[in-house]
């Protein structure tokens, strides 16, 4: 339900936007503004947090006030620790993912994200050419989809893409991202679509 986007987009927005953080909108809603709609059910969310843990319990505190409570409150210490995710669920029933922004990719991205409108909700979103990245770089069916359908919609900087696959490739010890964007950048010439 798209009510449930929105004011789970708004709630969010209301609180990184009012401590003045810097954050994006990734995966399934952000594809499907850049490029394609597909049905999805949570909203991914990077953002950057000041002053560390104290930072991150404020943050935590201020969006449950807001109505997005943790959804495995129980582990919730645990699962921070781990510095992974935050599984965060609104009242309207949608799901949000919160990721700590770290260094390197996800600070790039936050550069370069724009606002755009979701579900009628000023939020910033990650850029086509960092979207592209990220899809390669999780490298699932649907993933590879998106990557097509991304590169498809044209905002895409291929030469930017493909250089941050290569040094991310060199920093992984991984050989297989830059040939997943050389193969969905084929298949779309193939389509007649390029």
């Amino acid at each position: 339900p798209m009510s449930a986007l929105a004011d789970a987009l708004a709630a969010v927005a209301g609180v990184l936007d009012g401590y003045g953080l810097r954050w994006f909108v990734f995966g399934a809603h952000a594809v499907a503004v850049r490029a394609a709609p597909r049905a999805t059910q949570d909203i991914d969310i990077t953002v950057q947090v000041e002053g560390g843990s104290a930072g991150l319990q404020t943050l935590i505190d201020s969006l449950a006030a807001a109505g997005l409570r943790h959804r495995f409150p129980d582990i919730a210490d645990e699962l921070r620790a781990r510095g992974a995710v935050i599984p965060l669920t609104h009242a309207s029933g949608m799901d949000v993912d919160l990721v700590i922004a770290g260094s390197g990719l996800e600070a790039v991205a936050l550069r370069r994200a724009t606002r755009m409108a979701i579900a009628g909700v000023e939020v910033p979103v990650a850029h086509a050419t960092d979207l592209v990245v990220m899809k390669a770089l999780a490298g699932r069916g649907k993933d590879l989809d998106d990557l097509r359908s991304l590169l498809a919609g044209g905002e895409v900087d291929r030469t930017e893409a493909r250089d941050l696959l290569y040094q991310l490739e060199e920093a992984l010890g991984q050989s297989d991202l830059v040939p997943r964007l050389d193969a969905a950048i084929a298949d779309l010439v193939e389509e007649g679509t390029e």
